[in-house]
């Protein structure tokens, strides 16, 4: 089984947040305490805190550190980077989204990489921390769409989309709001990000030549228009009329699975942590095989492991980046 597939298996499991992390035995306690010790200041978001807790001890045993977890948002952490790097208060490791890595490593606030396990990495992983031929990142997190549903309404996760269809015939999940609606099953298909699956499972593409060629878009041949014209019955012969507000529709789907109201949703990762905290019990599943036999397709994305350019401890960065990144250790997840 490739690293991708095991991957897969494993963040299903683990909140849907695919990450190949590290533990490791090592040096002695006498070593970490000589009083010499370097400080590496590594930047996640707060749902990191645990898995940086898990991981940082033998890190800075085995390389004489101190690591310092800063929490703070990804994306207003790689905003800052371009002002607090100069200002000397960036901090030297962080994680970054994947189309983020490009730019900023071009205009020169990331430092480049080395991938200590680059046979952990097919083609496709390494492009996506790749610019101009240098490398500005570690992959270290996949993630894409899944199904939620709810333990409590369901017995077993829906296979297909007429499992999904027979949910909403299902008079506990009528809408009492609006006459003849149900909320069974919702889905945000007024974003892009989430209606994509459907159109491409049906045969739509946003780029041609396996998304290499922008000359060749495919978002208005037959398949997407099928695809469009199937999530067109959910909005005017399923779903409240709220549902086709961009901005409002993601609150109401969240607000609805979370009360225990509708029974199963497609959503992404970030939400599990939520669901866990509002003790729902909640099932993960692949999202259902779509009406014409095909599996929808979703986006993938994820995040790799950065060096602020700025950082004075470059070296040692590149040591945490090896380690988090060590899939012979990855065992030890979020």
């Amino acid at each position: 089984m490739d690293l991708k597939k095991k991957l897969g298996v494993l963040g299903l499991a683990t909140g849907l947040v695919l990450s190949l992390a590290a533990c490791g035995g090592g040096a002695s306690d006498d070593k970490a305490s000589s009083g010499d010790a370097k400080t590496l200041t590594i930047s996640v978001d707060s749902g990191y805190k645990k898995y940086m807790d898990a991981i940082k001890g033998d890190f800075e045993k085995e390389n004489n550190a101190k690591i310092k977890i800063v929490e703070k948002d990804m994306f207003e952490q790689l905003e800052a980077l371009p002002l607090d790097g100069p200002a000397g208060t960036a901090p030297d490791v962080m994680m970054s989204a994947y189309d983020r890595i490009g730019g900023l490593g071009q205009q020169g606030h990331l430092a480049e990489v080395k991938l200590g396990n680059k046979d952990a990495y097919d083609e496709k992983d390494k492009k996506q921390v790749t610019i101009d031929g240098k490398v500005y990142g570690a992959p270290a997190v996949i993630e894409t769409l899944v199904l939620y549903y709810n333990k409590d309404l369901l017995d077993k996760a829906p296979e297909t989309f007429g499992d999904l269809e027979n949910l909403s015939k299902d008079a506990r999940f009528n809408f009492s709001s609006e006459k003849g609606k149900n909320i069974g099953f919702l889905a945000k298909w007024t974003d892009f990000y989430f209606s994509y699956g459907l159109l491409a499972g049906y045969g739509g593409y946003v780029f041609g030549d396996d998304g290499t060629n922008p000359k060749d878009i495919g978002l208005n041949n037959e398949g997407s228009v099928e695809g469009i014209t199937y999530a067109t019955k959910w909005f005017q012969d399923v779903w409240p009329k709220g549902m086709q507000d961009n901005k409002s529709a993601d609150d109401f789907i969240q607000d609805q699975f979370v009360k225990g109201k509708t029974a199963a949703i497609i959503g992404g990762p970030w939400s599990a942590a939520n669901y866990k905290e509002a003790k729902l019990n909640y099932g993960v599943a692949k999202i259902p095989t779509l009406p014409n036999g095909k599996e929808y397709s979703p986006f993938g994305g994820g995040k790799g492991w950065v060096i602020s350019n700025y950082s004075k401890e470059k070296e040692l960065a590149q040591k945490f980046v090896d380690y988090a990144t060590n899939e012979k250790k990855s065992n030890q997840v979020l």
